[in-house]
């Protein structure tokens, strides 16, 4: 059956079958046995619902719709595939590991903070990967046009280099669940591309991260022509000059929805932190951006900033922004800026004025929009996938 033909619930109806087949699969069997029976009881305390009645969970979820819910989801075995773009990776892949409670992610697996956590942690499918030198983890889940739940966790050590690539692509409903521990010293390049015309791809991913003394991870979220996507990041400076990095660029064209939720806390001493978002939004497309920076009472010279901007390209699109600083230490610098609007028709004027045909114009502008993001993606195959998924081909 294809999804436009799927039979449509009541959010209250679609909540609840989500919530119970969710709950089933979070049999917990890839946690340690001492964290086993917590887990569970999590999930079986955990109800969708919370998304529009509960009023801290409603409140996060507001500006996006809910339109995943409306589908009767059927649960179906997680699918690995190749991911759309091939990246060099240097080093080795990461390597399968068996829960324990020794494992560095493990450790620090943070208590579940909504209902997403709760019952994606425990899932069935959640597995353990290390890496103990330089090298590289992907992810490719693959939709069949059910749903899949894709959990795991990733312990990089101590000095270590490390890129990871999270790929869903194919149609369906994509639950993404991934926590990463950085030990000291350690430097993380985490990818998030998807799209590419996948408009009955539905995808939500959660990515939870502690970071040692000196560790650093950088977040590049790609993003065009999606039919609903979610990106939640929630990033930990544990320890003193740890810094986190975050990127992300959206296409948002008709019946799209792109929506990020980011938090990032300074909990001790001498951290830094940045975020830059930017988003065009067609009509019709639905663009979301919620930012928070938290800083801890004794997170003294905390360095933090975040910028988020939405480009309006015509009547009938929607970009809705929340920036948030939460901070309760008197010796930081942070800052935040915000900006939505349409196409400026001064330097639409300026191109034209000077015989660029009107199409080339406006394309140049989009483009030119959201370069400042792409041209900072480090890998290079990557970049060059990114342009041609939002049409901007090299």
């Amino acid at each position: 059956m294809k999804l436009a033909e799927a039979p449509t619930l009541s959010l209250e109806a679609g909540a609840s079958h989500l919530t119970e087949v969710l709950r089933g699969y979070a049999s917990a069997e890839g946690l340690p046995p001492s964290l086993r029976e917590a887990w569970q009881a999590h999930a079986r305390q955990a109800h969708l619902e919370a998304l529009f009645l509960d009023q801290k969970h409603k409140e996060d979820w507001k500006y996006t719709p809910l339109s995943f819910l409306r589908r009767p989801w059927k649960l179906a075995p997680p699918v690995q595939a190749s991911p759309p773009v091939s990246l060099a990776f240097s080093g080795q892949a990461a390597e399968l590991v068996l829960p324990s409670e020794d494992l560095p992610a493990l450790r620090s697996l943070p208590a579940p903070t909504s209902v997403w956590e709760a019952l994606l942690t425990p899932a069935a499918s959640l597995q353990h990967y290390a890496l103990s030198q330089e090298g590289y983890f992907v992810l490719a889940p693959h939709g069949t046009g059910e749903l899949s739940v894709h959990a795991a966790t990733l312990s990089v050590a101590p000095g270590t280099q490390a890129e990871v690539l999270v790929a869903p692509s194919g149609s369906g409903f994509l639950l993404v669940r991934l926590h990463l521990d950085a030990g000291e010293g350690a430097q993380v390049r985490f990818f998030l591309p998807a799209g590419g015309g996948a408009h009955d791809l539905f995808v939500y991913v959660l990515v939870t991260a502690r970071l040692a003394q000196e560790a650093q991870v950088e977040t590049y979220d790609l993003t065009a022509s999606v039919g609903w996507k979610r990106s939640e990041v929630r990033v930990y400076l544990s320890g003193v000059q740890a810094q986190a990095h975050l990127h992300g660029a959206a296409i948002v064209g008709q019946g799209s929805v792109v929506d990020h939720a980011i938090r990032v806390e300074h909990a001790v001493p001498h951290t830094a932190s940045n975020q830059l978002f930017k988003a065009l939004v067609y009509k019709g497309g639905h663009s979301a951006f919620q930012g928070r920076i938290f800083v801890h009472p004794h997170a003294q010279k905390t360095n933090a900033y975040q910028s988020h901007k939405a480009l309006l390209w015509e009547p009938g699109a929607v970009a809705y922004s929340r920036p948030q600083l939460e901070i309760f230490a008197d010796d930081v610098r942070c800052t935040h800026g915000v900006t939505t609007g349409f196409l400026e028709g001064e330097m639409l004027f300026y191109l034209r004025a000077r015989g660029v045909p009107e199409e080339q114009a406006r394309h140049l502008l989009a483009q030119g929009f959201l370069e400042e993001v792409l041209s900072r993606v480090p890998q290079e195959a990557l970049r060059g996938w990114a342009r041609q998924a939002m049409g901007f081909a090299e």
